[in-house]
């Protein structure tokens, strides 16, 4: 990690403060690529002078610039293969699944710290007045869109898988109404289709929503954005955490509608009798 490198490299002009400042952008490597300033500073309760200060002492002319090398860096490394190679780094040989756990019950011992029960109450009620719930998600996170769509589907909701080509994408959000919730699955960085679709959700009166690893997102923005990280390093990121967040959400409506769980009875039964 470049920041990581620079720090080594001139350390011996940090400051106490300019290491502060270091961690912070550590610790959150892709969000730190958006950050003003401002915005990095303020969390430490520090004049954003220090960030330039910071920035000059790690060699650039300002902060602008340290941020656009952190961002070049950041895409740069961003491969499947350096992100594995980055997970397998950190554990040892002989108990990969040991250093796996233990990364996953981190993330999942943290996950509460970032996303309260009250949004989920919010999003499960969104849920429940849509007409339909279209969801998004491209690559290995559509895995997501099939495990909601069918337990949504159990609760006797209507829903639309947006995955496939972008033209089969565009054919089925075309029905996409007022009324109805746009339902979004994106980590790392936004798809390109995403933008698009959000932007019919907005035309269409509709609400959208995101479930997401970054609290940094481009505009346009969705209606509602719930985000909680992956883990705690830039690596190789299991899907456990959001897999947490959908059936959380799941949990979440089957508690607010008497209805959703006389639908799951009754598919009960129905099972029953195919199965007899």
């Amino acid at each position: 990690m470049l920041i990581i490198s620079l720090a080594k490299q001139q350390g011996h002009l940090l400051t106490p403060t300019d290491r502060r400042l270091v961690s912070a952008l550590q610790s959150q490597p892709l969000e730190a690529t958006f950050w003003s300033a401002a915005e990095l500073t303020g969390p430490l309760q520090l004049h954003q002078s220090a960030a330039t200060r910071l920035a000059q002492r790690l060699g650039f002319e300002g902060y602008p610039q340290l941020r656009d090398a952190l961002r070049a860096d950041y895409h740069a490394g961003d491969g499947p293969s350096q992100r594995i190679r980055g997970r397998l780094e950190r554990h040892q040989a002989s108990d990969v699944l040991g250093g796996f756990v233990a990364d996953e019950l981190a993330a999942l011992s943290d996950l509460p710290r970032h996303v309260q029960q009250g949004e989920l109450d919010a999003l499960a009620e969104q849920v429940l007045r849509a007409g339909e719930v279209h969801l998004f998600a491209q690559g290995n996170a559509t895995v997501l869109v099939d495990l909601m769509s069918r337990r949504l589907q159990r609760f006797g909701m209507r829903t639309v898988q947006l995955t496939g080509s972008r033209r089969d994408i565009a054919e089925r959000i075309a029905r996409l109404s007022a009324g109805d919730l746009l339902l979004a699955f994106a980590f790392r960085r936004a798809p390109a289709v995403l933008g698009p679709l959000l932007d019919v959700a907005a035309e269409a009166g509709a609400h959208s929503a995101l479930i997401t690893d970054t609290v940094v997102w481009p505009a346009p923005r969705p209606s509602t954005i719930i985000a909680a990280p992956r883990g705690g390093s830039d690596d190789y990121l299991s899907l456990t955490v959001p897999m947490a967040i959908s059936n959380a959400l799941i949990l979440t409506i089957a508690r607010r509608a008497e209805p959703s769980l006389r639908s799951l009875d009754r598919l009960g039964t129905l099972l029953d009798r195919f199965d007899s």
